[in-house]
């Protein structure tokens, strides 16, 4: 069978704790008893699913599958792209989400396992979507380039997401990022942050965090940027005020809810730039990891990638 037509799956065997290595096998015989033609391979470490992405597309592949947690998609998704530009812009991405939070499959309301990924690709509906482009730094002051699909988040998002992936995902991912996500509350001091939008400074001074939005949800399930779109050409950009600890905790049922947009001290903007600095030491949550910290800027690729399921 030609390559172009085949599917290839990425799997991450270490997703959803560990689980995903356990049920892979049976996910795979089910996709074949369907018809589906489907390649696959494990990644063995960080980064891995970028490299094996890329050296497929280049070797004709065009139909990539991220099996694993919105990491894996991430990873998967950067893979897409080298040089600041699409290795081939024919290439679709269908994502079986099977990790820890799934944030990314909520805005698209596809559901969870084996059988509803199975309908996706019967029904084979698809979309040319955002991309968000994302330049910051590492800790030794080098700076790096990355892409996302979802959410990226600048103050007590990047925080909460390093001290979650340290710890074990064993409660699942609701309840492993609501309680990183008290601990991180109780621990977290606002910072100064001043915020630029499309070359406008829309905010400054001491802020809780600075959400640059492609899709609706982080966090295990928060709808953060309820107004989202994957494919509407612009950011949304949601931004938490000088909130006490308190504030935040009273309010995170609101968030859960997508309620929150209305409570004084929360600035909703759109645009398709953002840049995003601080004198203080500023931590970036990317699809729930956390590559590295500020100065960050951000740029929409409006409609460029195919997406299966949407």
């Amino acid at each position: 069978m030609h390559k172009s037509s085949q599917w290839f799956a990425i799997v991450n065997p270490h997703s959803a704790n560990g689980k995903t290595q356990k049920r892979w096998p049976h996910y795979h015989k089910r996709l074949l008893e369907e018809g589906f033609l489907i390649d696959y391979t494990y990644t063995t470490g960080p980064g891995e699913g970028t490299r094996i992405t890329r050296n497929l597309l280049k070797d004709g592949y065009t139909h990539i599958i991220s099996v694993g947690g919105d990491g894996t998609m991430n990873e998967v998704v950067n893979g897409f792209f080298s040089d600041n530009r699409l290795i081939n812009p024919q290439a679709e991405l269908a994502v079986f989400s099977h990790g820890t939070g799934c944030d990314f499959i909520r805005t698209l309301q596809i559901p969870k396992g084996i059988e509803g990924f199975i309908q996706i690709l019967k029904r084979g509906n698809k979309r040319q979507v955002d991309v968000g482009e994302v330049l910051f730094y590492d800790n030794y002051g080098k700076q790096l380039q990355r892409y996302f699909l979802n959410v990226a988040d600048v103050g007590l998002g990047g925080e909460t997401v390093a001290r979650v992936n340290q710890q074990s995902k064993l409660l699942g991912g609701k309840l492993s990022f609501l309680i990183g996500s008290i601990i991180s509350i109780f621990k977290y001091r606002n910072k100064m942050m001043s915020c630029e939008i499309d070359g406008k400074v829309v905010c400054s001074g001491r802020l809780n965090s600075i959400m640059v939005a492609n899709g609706r949800y982080i966090g295990g399930g928060m709808m953060i940027a309820p107004h989202a779109e994957l494919d509407d050409a612009l950011f949304d950009i949601v931004v938490l005020g000088d909130f006490s600890t308190w504030t935040i905790l009273r309010n995170i049922p609101k968030i859960y809810r997508g309620t929150h947009l209305k409570i004084p001290g929360v600035g909703v903007y759109r645009g398709q730039s953002v840049a995003v600095s601080s004198d203080q030491r500023i931590l970036l949550d990317l699809d729930g990891e956390q590559p590295g910290q500020g100065p960050i800027q951000f740029r929409l690729m409006p409609s460029i990638l195919c997406l299966w399921g949407y």
